[in-house]
């Protein structure tokens, strides 16, 4: 039997290193001393005979190209580990009862999708999973790609459309676009509205990702330029221009309420497209299994939005656990509402799909 130098709290202090960049911060995430932290990392460098980390006072550390390959095996080892040692004593402590996960999962998320997407599964999990700590990273949503194959982070919000083919991903919800008016706009008579019926008007550009290329592709298949008169990274600034009379807005998603933060009422419509409707996705790598913990947010998000729970893009879940779809807790039923094309301009105002009246 081949023996190995490899000791798992070594690996475990390097990962957490690797991680926070610092020693320092990574002996505050394990309990443990500094000296502690280094010793373990620097034994582990001894074993191997290879410098797995540049330390730089003032720069913090960053691993080698040793420690690059080492960070991304050693994930999977200890997550091993811990499934091993779950397997053998049965999922159970000494007292013979079951033993709750206990861990944290990073998760990354473009803020325009955060609010909207990651209360239900936060508050899901922190009934199911109460040991397991979500730690969400807001960001652009490609830059989380590259830091999920690497294994920097467990798992992302994406769009289906832009999911790269090295990632998996289970549906979550349904993000049909909708025209943000001010109340008094002539389209806010309709029902729907159509982007034809958009090119001679003033577009309060969101220009984060992915709403950005969501909607330039939306105008692109209907074969519609729109008019670009303002673009801003802030939704909230959006709608409080459109508010204003500045023009519209599109977001993917509606927030309670009709009103700009100033308090002008707002008309909100779905767009009437050929184009489908884009589903936000919970992504992983493909090229590994998800830890225990990564396959219990997996679950709880499958339970919080039952609309697109069990189906996995690429085939399959990787072994995670997408969980029954039952008992969601969430709003999906606006799946249909970007489709329907009721042009009714009597409709008192009534937003399409879910019965509320405009202001």
């Amino acid at each position: 039997m081949r023996s190995t130098a490899l000791n798992l709290r070594q690996l475990e202090c390097f990962l957490a290193v690797a991680d926070a960049g610092s020693i320092a911060l990574a002996a505050t995430e394990l309990h443990t001393s500094e000296s502690a932290v280094s010793a373990a990392v620097s034994g582990l460098e001894k074993a191997l005979g290879v410098q797995l980390l540049v330390r730089r006072r003032a720069q913090g550390v960053t691993p080698t190209a040793s420690g690059r390959l080492l960070r991304q095996r050693a994930r999977v080892l200890l997550d091993d580990a811990v499934e091993l040692e779950l397997a053998v004593s049965g999922g159970s402590t000494p007292d013979g009862e079951q033993a709750p996960l206990v861990g944290s999962v990073t998760i990354g998320c473009a803020e325009e999708m955060a609010p909207v997407i990651l209360p239900p599964i936060i508050e899901r999990l922190a009934t199911e999973h109460p040991g397991v700590t979500p730690l969400v990273e807001i960001g652009l949503e490609e830059s989380f790609w590259p830091r999920l194959l690497s294994g920097e982070i467990d798992l992302a919000v994406t769009l289906d459309h832009r999911q790269p083919t090295e990632l998996e991903a289970i549906r979550l919800k349904p993000l049909p676009l909708n025209v943000v008016l001010p109340a008094a706009h002539p389209l806010a008579r309709l029902q729907s509205i159509t982007p034809a019926e958009l090119a001679g008007e003033d577009w309060i550009m969101l220009s984060t990702e992915p709403g950005a290329t969501h909607s330039f592709s939306m105008f692109n298949a209907a074969g519609v330029t729109p008019r670009v008169r303002l673009r801003t990274p802030s939704h909230e600034l959006a709608r409080s221009l459109v508010g204003r009379g500045l023009g519209y807005t599109l977001h993917i998603h509606r927030p309670f309420g009709d009103v700009s933060q100033e308090g002008r009422p707002l008309a909100v419509r779905p767009l009437v497209t050929t184009a489908p409707v884009e589903w936000a996705t919970l992504a992983w790598s493909a090229e590994t299994r998800p830890s225990p913990w990564a396959r219990a947010v997996i679950g709880s998000a499958g339970r919080a939005w039952p609309a697109g729970a069990g189906d996995a893009r690429d085939g399959g879940s990787g072994g995670a656990d997408s969980g029954d779809a039952d008992a969601g807790d969430a709003d999906s039923g606006d799946a249909d509402s970007g489709g329907a094309d009721s042009r009714d301009a009597d409709s008192g105002g009534t937003h399409a799909g879910d019965g509320r009246g405009e202001a």
